[in-house]
């Protein structure tokens, strides 16, 4: 019975369309239209951008200058630019440039450092603090750079050991004699030689002069030409002179073991340090100088 149901009542819904008179669309409804969004005209885009005008070509970005390394700084060489600012730097300095005689002179003869004057002070007062005997002097302003912006003329390291002759020196350079001189040669002298008379005085060959390195004609300005270096040449004890030697490592006198103390003290005060004996313009001498170095280097030979 029921099988013979299921097929009418098919037949009876699909034949209700025809009876009822519906039929189906010819086509669906049609879409509606997109609303359209109003986009500002040319001229008002172009004054919103700061008031540039429509017609205005976009300019492409300058690239910035390739920064400064730390390479660069420590050289002093200067960063790159670009090239517009180089030209105008190249125009400037045309018209700044000195001439001819006037441009070889400048570069040739600097004027000497200038001290921080907070820095000189505090070496003046630690200097005289330690008993030192000096006085100040006018700058020394010679050619081809040579010079001492605060120069001294040290007569004394320490109250009871001389400087002979006086110096003319930085500060710097002598409070390094003089602190090195107290607290380490005098205690040194003292262990080496105890049937000595104490230390009384250094004896110097070569304090501030206006001269080349090794005194050569061509070449770098010595340290000497900037009050930063100073020639030892011997020792007083008492009466007794001692000149500064070449210690030879299998020389196993008191002397030489001395010697060899004073060049290792000296090393410990000073950034350069030429004993006796380094090379072939060092032979009877010790150079010892306060040249600053990168990475607080420091030279012993």
């Amino acid at each position: 019975m029921t099988k013979t149901r299921t097929p009418t009542l098919i037949g009876l819904l699909l034949a209700l369309p025809i009876v009822t008179g519906l039929t189906l669309p010819s086509r669906g409804p049609l879409p509606q239209m997109r609303p359209q969004v109003a986009t500002p005209a040319p001229d008002a885009e172009a004054k919103a951008n700061d008031g540039a005008q429509a017609s205005a070509p976009l300019e492409a970005p300058t690239p910035q200058s390739k920064p400064e390394t730390a390479a660069d700084a420590e050289e002093g060489t200067e960063p790159s630019r670009p090239a517009e600012t180089e030209a105008a730097k190249d125009k400037a300095s045309e018209e700044t440039k000195p001439d001819g005689d006037e441009q070889k002179a400048a570069s040739l003869d600097p004027p000497p450092p200038v001290e921080d004057p907070k820095a000189l002070a505090a070496c003046l007062a630690d200097l005289k603090a330690i008993g030192a005997r000096f006085e100040t002097d006018k700058a020394i302003d010679d050619t081809d750079g040579c010079g001492i912006s605060a120069p001294i003329t040290l007569t004394k390291l320490l109250p009871d050991v001389a400087l002979e002759p006086e110096a003319t020196l930085r500060c710097e350079t002598a409070l390094q004699l003089a602190r090195m001189t107290r607290d380490m040669l005098k205690p040194a002298a003292e262990a080496a030689f105890p049937d000595k008379p104490k230390l009384a005085a250094i004896r110097h060959a070569s304090g501030y002069v206006c001269r080349n390195r090794n005194s050569v004609e061509t070449g770098k300005v010595s340290e000497h030409a900037y009050g930063n270096a100073i020639d030892i040449a011997g020792l007083r004890f008492g009466d007794d002179d001692m000149a500064v030697m070449i210690a030879k490592q299998d020389d196993g006198t008191a002397e030489a073991a001395f010697q060899r103390a004073f060049n290792a003290i000296a090393c410990l005060y000073f950034t350069t340090v030429l004993s006796p004996g380094s090379d072939a313009t060092h032979q009877d001498h010790m150079h010892l100088d306060v040249v600053k170095r990168k990475s607080g280097f420091r030279y012993c030979r």
